[in-house]
């Protein structure tokens, strides 16, 4: 009977939920962490709408571009790298597949800095952009090394071992291509 029925059998259904439940909230939190080291790119796309709906164009419209996706690609998104490897590094770190170990606390610490000087960049002149870029670029490529690796040699598919890779390669590649074709 789907109501009702003896107490063992009320236990099971509520158990039953318990389980979906926790589920459910599984499923959220790993879209969530699935979604995170795409916030940059995304908070970049929606400034670049509105730079485009502006009047500049030429070359001041190319460095505002330019600069905008330094802020988002490389600051914003290392300013929320920084924070969730230092302060969420476990679940970060089963987010990707990786056994939790203190190096999240290291990696953090250098995606903060990044962050950090991804935002002061547009202060400085463009030869400040090249080495933020490249310093990001060497990063972030190394990492995309990294789960290569992993996915080669322990099948490791978790969401942030295989999504992070268009992060890895494409940011970079966006960035110097945009730089040297821009400056």
């Amino acid at each position: 009977m789907w109501f009702g029925g003896d107490a063992n059998h009320r236990g099971k259904v509520s158990m039953n939920y318990c389980i979906i439940d926790n589920y459910m909230a599984d499923k959220k939190s790993n879209l969530w962490l699935g979604v995170l080291p795409f916030i940059g790119t995304i908070l970049f796309l929606g400034d670049l709408v509105i730079i485009l709906s502006g009047h500049e164009s030429g070359n001041v419209l190319h460095q505002h571009i330019l600069s905008s996706a330094i802020v988002y690609m490389i600051g914003w998104a290392g300013i929320g790298a920084g924070i969730a490897h230092i302060f969420f590094g476990e679940r970060i770190s089963e987010s990707i597949g990786f056994q939790h170990n203190p190096y999240e606390f290291e990696v953090g610490v250098c995606d903060l800095s990044l962050g950090i000087v991804g935002l002061m960049a547009p202060y400085y002149l463009p030869e400040f952009w090249l080495a933020v870029i490249l310093l990001s670029s060497f990063f972030r490529i190394g990492c995309g090394i990294g789960h290569i690796r992993e996915i080669i040699l322990s099948k490791n598919y978790a969401i942030n071992n295989t999504s992070i890779l268009f992060i890895n390669f494409f940011v970079p590649g966006f960035l110097l291509g945009a730089y040297f074709i821009w400056k």
